[in-house]
């Protein structure tokens, strides 16, 4: 039997729990039957659940649940089984689990995260890693990282890509001149770069253009709103925090580009839902973009402004371009799909389970 971690249910749609979502709703799709376990509490409003069976399990929340709870109840549960775990560790003292790493950024650069956070992942990533069947990650990239800094094998590791959810398909783009924006999405996490995304405002040269930015705060992370407000650019930034998938699409459908100039990612969906929606996108020239994006945005040095600015500029001002983009935007994101992820990975997951048979938990 498939069991999910459900715990990401309890918490906002980022990015990595959107990929535990949209591969479950996957997964529905395909006939593939699965349990999701979850700890007590209020399920968020912007999942629809309403087709998975769902397990209310254990006591607490948080790691606290996963790392106590979780194990004991999945330790009495007959048969085969593996419990998968879609968004970063899992329950440290079960076996037979899947265990999902997006990226390694609390490694790269500790100074993005608060300091419990980044002791909590030091300790316990490399030991559930090691005490997992197999660890799922989500791009080739990624794989290296963790390969390279974990001492992982090779052939422990599948890549299952992200892909973008139905809502933003089928969208075009529809910019008008009054009210023009950039748009920019992701969490308020230091390695999103906003610092330098703001200075860039500075050498935009049609003043009129505001920057939009959507996502979250979170305590994890070592900057925040009120920090970035005081650049001298802040008020041209409108912060919308978190919002609907239907108004996020309307913004991605009528921005003037999409500019996405992070230090590190292990994936990155918004250049992808941009592109669905027919949006020009501009984004940092790290390897994991460029494995994601290929030819289908423009690229920058995420440390230098004017750069940033200058590949703006060029967009407002060469239509051209920007057809050319929105063209092979839609051609790249037919590349991802959520139904080829999840047959994929329930390759993997049913290899653990003929694999697990026989053996205790």
């Amino acid at each position: 039997m498939i069991y999910v971690n459900g715990r990401f249910l309890l918490q906002s749609l980022t990015g990595v729990n959107r990929f535990a979502y949209e591969l479950c709703m996957a997964w529905v799709h395909l006939d593939i039957p699965f349990t999701l376990c979850c700890p007590p509490g209020e399920i968020k409003s912007c999942y629809d659940v309403s087709r998975f069976k769902i397990i209310i399990c254990g006591w607490g929340k948080s790691h606290i649940w996963e790392q106590l709870a979780l194990p004991v109840w999945f330790a009495r549960i007959k048969g085969e089984k593996v419990l998968v775990n879609f968004t970063g560790l899992g329950p440290l003292l079960t076996s037979k689990k899947i265990m999902t790493i997006h990226d390694l950024a609390f490694m790269v650069n500790p100074a993005w995260y608060s300091k419990s956070y980044v002791c909590l992942y030091k300790l316990l990533t490399p030991l559930c890693a090691s005490t997992s069947m197999r660890l799922l990650t989500v791009s080739e990239f990624s794989k290296n990282e963790i390969i390279k800094r974990l001492a992982v094998k090779e052939e422990k590791i599948s890549v299952i890509y992200n892909a973008v959810s139905p809502l933003f398909q089928l969208c075009v783009n529809a910019v008008t001149s009054e009210g023009k924006y950039i748009l920019a999405v992701s969490s308020i996490d230091p390695r999103k770069n906003f610092a330098i995304l703001l200075k860039a405002l500075e050498y935009i040269k049609d003043k009129n253009i505001k920057l939009k930015v959507v996502g979250g705060q979170d305590m994890i992370y070592s900057t925040s709103i009120k920090e970035l407000s005081k650049d001298t650019c802040a008020d041209k930034v409108e912060w919308l925090g978190r919002i609907s998938d239907g108004e996020l699409k309307t913004l991605y459908a009528n921005a003037l580009c999409f500019v996405y100039p992070s230090l590190y990612e292990g994936f990155g969906i918004p250049p992808l839902e941009a592109m669905s929606c027919g949006t020009p996108t501009i984004v940092s020239d790290i390897p994991p973009l460029r494995e994601v994006c290929q030819d289908a945005s423009l690229y920058i040095n995420p440390y230098d402004a004017e750069d940033i600015a200058n590949k703006i500029n060029i967009l407002a001002f060469d239509e051209g371009l920007r057809k050319d983009l929105m063209s092979k935007g839609y051609r790249r994101c037919s590349f991802f799909d959520w139904e080829k992820s999840a047959k994929k990975l329930a390759g993997v997951v049913y290899g653990c389970l003929k694999k697990n048979n026989g053996k205790r938990a």
